[in-house]
């Protein structure tokens, strides 16, 4: 349909008086509920997952956006197999990865695949939910060169109870596109059914709508969605995004495109200085790719670079229109001829590359990072031509060599200092995603630039110190972070993650690099600000039977370390972890703290409940840490064992002996005694066997090295402390190996 938008709203019926046709309206209702599911059930898909390690879940805390592991292996190397046959080649692969998503296998449909620089194979796979579209929802199913899948990211997932039956006709949610979308001459395509998530919301059942048409200074194409339930406007992005095989047309001062073939590839200069220049500024981007990251145009297929200057008459715009890139002559006030200007040319060329690899929405804050990536490899390639990858101010200031020519030093956008534009952010907040995505894009771009070239926040809004380390490296990690690992709904959050894995594939773990791009983030508010207090570096001992409170492990992080020394002869070892809130993880090994694959037990369940039995344990120190799943508080943890004795480590009666009991060097064994109020005094009294224990006592709660009541700190294990006019309750009387003992005994007598 084609109408002007005022007769569009004058003819639009009431939606609710609308009705559906069509048997691929009705569908099954889905039944699933994320609100109503706990963890269980994606934990329960990762722990059959070997040295699964969950490097970033989404803000509900439950479900990953990105998971290493050992996920299978395809048999054999992938390299060079199209996406379709890569994806054949996972096997039963996929039906292990997509639960920890709350996938089914059969709703991914591969998009594309990728062999990067270092032959491991990125194959990208499409979500689609009840036969119909999921936009903009992707996951990167990740193969290294031998054929072993190691890693799965992206946004795609599900387990959301979304209705299924459209209330309204496609005719309807047509006329609701149409009435919410400025400009003239507005036509739509046909609506389509899809499945849609508007920004920081829930999945909802929509129309896709593509409105064409003219607005007032740009073309307008854009695809609106419609809730299929009430007619409401969920959401847009407009295809129009603005600021060798080349084709340079001119539009000849009008609006259409590309107009008239003035020059394309290996043919004479024109004599049109904005033709030959942009012509020539076309092929310097294609260089700046192709000799940094072997790409070959804006596809990695040898696509034509298509260009139409002179579009309109004094137009002080340039864009990228899906097909196109498209520059006016500026009204030589504002600006002069934007296609003369090297960055802007490779910023809208840029839009075409993301479009192509992780097609980055434009909107929210997906469309300011798609924004960023432009001004971004604008700079880089800009560096680059320097021939000495310069990191001067000039470098980051985007389009500074055409915008206001009578005013020195003016630029479209400052990447180093962006609140100078007085608009862009240069710190993240929760609203940042509501933002026009030209000023939005601060945000990474100043991340960027200090990764580039160092410093600190330029307003002070942080205090983190960033060790620059090159636009060369800089640009490769967001190169790589883009083509590799981002998809179409990328945050900013998830943008912190994905390039510091691609700084980790490129640098290794440990990096200055990788250091460097954490603390790039952490400037701009993307991981700082709400940054929980640092993790616990400490480590503390436990004693055998007694319980330790108060333990806590911020999300996707690790607890203190938790040591218990396990003398010869012990038998049973147990360790339990119990109360708090959150979702906090155990995990237990022999010899050495434990990391998120190495360890001896680990049981992975959903909340704090968690055991770990050892009926045989290793003579040595035990470690346990806690990771939290989700950020997880309150927690007690209890570690004991038997000996064979059958003594230590348990409730005293008074003026009775314990039986024998050994410990190791470093090691504690606590008994408790509870005095009745009236006692006037109370004698600890340790002794026997061979070795070194030293005896400490307190009251309420187990002794340490330095917190005690008494501590006699003789030679050998006969010790002592008389307690005159003890507190009523419980005493704790605990022997600590200075050095290993055996067979010595502790009584209690008041």
């Amino acid at each position: 349909m084609v109408r002007n938008r005022i007769l569009a709203a004058l003819l639009a019926l009431p939606l609710a008086a609308c009705t559906v046709e069509g048997s691929d309206e009705s569908l099954t209702e889905n039944t699933g509920d994320v609100g109503s599911l706990s963890s269980a059930d994606v934990k329960a898909a990762l722990s059959v997952i070997p040295g699964v390690e969950v490097v970033g879940k989404h803000a509900d805390g439950v479900i990953p956006f990105y998971v290493r592991g050992d996920f299978g292996s395809t048999g054999q190397s992938v390299r060079g197999l199209a996406a379709r046959d890569v994806s054949a080649q996972m096997g039963d692969s996929l039906g292990r990865i997509a639960p920890i998503f709350r996938l089914n296998a059969a709703d991914l449909v591969v998009r594309s695949s990728r062999v990067d620089e270092q032959g491991q194979t990125h194959v990208r796979y499409a979500q689609t939910k009840n036969g119909l579209p999921v936009v903009g929802e992707e996951l990167v199913v990740h193969v290294d060169r031998d054929g072993r899948i190691y890693a799965v990211n992206g946004t795609a997932r599900d387990g959301e109870n979304v209705p299924a039956v459209a209330r309204i006709s496609r005719e309807a949610a047509s006329q609701s596109a149409l009435r919410n979308t400025e400009g003239s001459r507005l036509s739509s395509e046909s609506a389509q059914q899809v499945y849609y998530r508007p920004e920081g919301g829930r999945l909802q059942l929509a129309y896709e709508v593509v409105v064409t048409g003219e607005g007032a200074d740009l073309p307008v194409r854009d695809h609106v969605f419609v809730s299929a339930r009430d007619g409401s406007i969920l959401g847009r992005y407009t295809d129009i995004r603005t600021a060798l095989n080349r084709k340079v047309y001119s539009a000849n001062n009008g609006t259409s495109t590309p107009g008239t073939l003035k020059r394309s590839e290996g043919g004479a200069a024109t004599g049109d200085n904005h033709v030959d220049t942009n012509y020539a500024k076309l092929g310097g981007t294609y260089d700046c790719y192709k000799n940094n990251f072997g790409r070959d145009s804006l596809n990695n297929a040898g696509a034509t670079l298509i260009s139409t200057v002179h579009y309109s008459t004094n137009y002080v715009n340039a864009y990228w229109d899906g097909t196109q890139m498209v520059y006016g002559d500026g009204d030589g006030v504002n600006s002069t001829m934007l296609g003369l200007s090297a960055d802007v040319t490779t910023h809208e060329l840029t839009h075409a590359v993301t479009e192509n690899e992780s097609n980055l929405t434009y909107s929210g804050e997906s469309g300011g990072l798609n924004e960023a990536m432009s001004d971004i490899f604008g700079a880089y390639c800009e560096s680059y031509a320097s021939g000495t990858w310069a990191t001067t101010d000039a470098v980051f200031m985007v389009g500074d060599d055409i915008w206001t020519p009578a005013t020195p030093g003016d630029a479209l956008r400052y990447m180093y200092d962006p609140a100078k534009d007085g608009a862009s952010l240069d710190f993240w907040t929760s609203s940042a995603g509501s933002k026009d995505v030209h000023y939005s894009s601060g945000i990474a771009n100043l991340a960027f630039t200090l990764l580039s070239k160092g410093g600190t926040h330029p307003r002070g809004k942080s205090t983190t110190v960033v060790t620059g380390i090159g636009v060369q490296k800089a640009g490769a990690i967001f190169y790589k972070a883009n083509v590799d690992l981002m998809t179409p709904s990328t945050t900013f959050a998830q943008a912190r993650t994905y390039t510091e894995s691609a700084a980790t594939t490129l640098y290794g773990a440990g990096s200055a690099e990788l250091a460097a791009v954490t603390a790039a983030w952490q400037a701009v508010g993307v991981g700082s600000g709400t940054t929980p207090p640092p993790s616990c570096t400490s480590t503390i001992a436990l004693s055998n039977g007694v319980t330790v409170t108060g333990i806590s492990a911020n999300a996707s992080d690790w607890s203190c370390t938790y040591t218990l020394a396990v003398p010869s002869g012990a038998s049973n070892l147990s360790f339990a972890l119990s109360g708090g809130t959150g979702d906090g993880d155990m995990y237990v090994k022999f010899g050495a703290a434990p990391t998120s694959t190495t360890y001896d037990c680990r049981p992975y369940l959903s909340g704090n409940a968690e055991t770990c039995n050892f009926a045989t344990p290793q003579v040595g120190t035990y470690y346990v840490k806690i990771y939290g799943y989700s950020a997880a508080s309150g927690m007690s943890l209890k570690g004991s064992y038997s000996t064979g004795g059958g003594g230590g480590g348990g409730t005293m009666t008074n003026g009775v002996a314990t039986a024998a009991y050994s410990g190791a060097s470093g090691s504690w064994t606590c008994n408790t005694l509870v005095i009745p109020s009236g006692v006037s005094s109370v004698v600890f009294t340790q002794a026997g066997g061979t070795g070194d224990a030293d005896m400490y006592v307190r009251f309420g709660s187990a002794p340490t090295t330095s917190t005690y009541a008494c501590r006699p700190y003789l030679s050998g294990n006969s010790e002592s402390c008389t307690i005159s006019a003890p507190s009523a309750g419980t005493w704790y009387a605990c022997s600590y190996g200075y050095t290993s003992y055996t067979s010595t005994t502790m009584k209690g007598t008041y």
